[in-house]
């Protein structure tokens, strides 16, 4: 399903259903001042319609945020040091009496970041390229299994849960699981800006 604006997501719409809010993770690809500003105005909007679906649908009883591997302040800080810009947002739930879960399992979670940095690395050999590519899909399946597992295993009947995910995960949610898509329009502001801003070229090698 696309992502797209928020619907109303009334709760006869999900009777009977767990429902799941999903929020896009972005954050700043690079320091650029506008970019951040962008990015600070999109978790503003993506958290003020989480408010709003809660007063239809009920208040987040679970959080799941990609990359947390355990529970409690600990894995708060984590998080929040690697999403300055939207973890206070989502700690504002937690401090409202909804937990925080542990949704990933480690040893997967180390797998795929490993093998995407070798896949950035590698540029000689194609047929090691095309390797790593296979191991590294067939790991990142096992890993979204894994978080649609947690999601299922932690969500009691009609409860309501927070998924702060990337954009383009492949979760396949379980089918009591009603998921509506939060994408405020500053999100197409961002994609806006970072294609009308492309990094610039690495330096090419010269020979010395």
């Amino acid at each position: 399903m696309a992502l797209g604006n928020v619907g109303k997501g009334t709760y006869a719409e999900f009777a009977g259903k767990r429902k799941l809010l999903l929020v896009p993770y972005v954050a700043a690809v690079r320091d650029d001042a506008e970019l951040a500003g962008l990015i600070a105005a999109y978790w503003e909007e993506a958290f003020a319609q989480v408010a709003k679906l809660e007063e239809s649908l009920g208040a987040v009883r679970h959080v799941f945020h990609e990359g947390s591997v355990g529970e409690g302040e600990e894995s708060a800080k984590v998080l929040e040091a690697g999403n300055p810009a939207g973890f206070p947002h989502v700690r504002a739930v937690i401090e409202r009496g909804a937990r925080l879960e542990s949704t990933e399992d480690a040893d997967v979670l180390r797998e795929t970041l490993d093998l995407h940095r070798c896949i950035v690395v590698v540029q000689a050999s194609r047929s090691v390229q095309e390797r790593l590519v296979e191991w590294f899909e067939e790991a990142r399946a096992r890993r979204y299994a894994f978080i649609a597992r947690r999601i299922s295993e932690a969500m009691e009947p009609d409860a309501v849960g927070l998924l702060v995910i990337s954009p383009d995960h492949r979760v396949q949610f379980e089918a009591d699981v009603g998921v509506i898509y939060v994408a405020p329009p500053t999100l197409d502001r961002i994609n806006t800006w970072l294609r009308d801003h492309p990094p610039e070229p690495p330096p090419e090698d010269k020979p010395g």
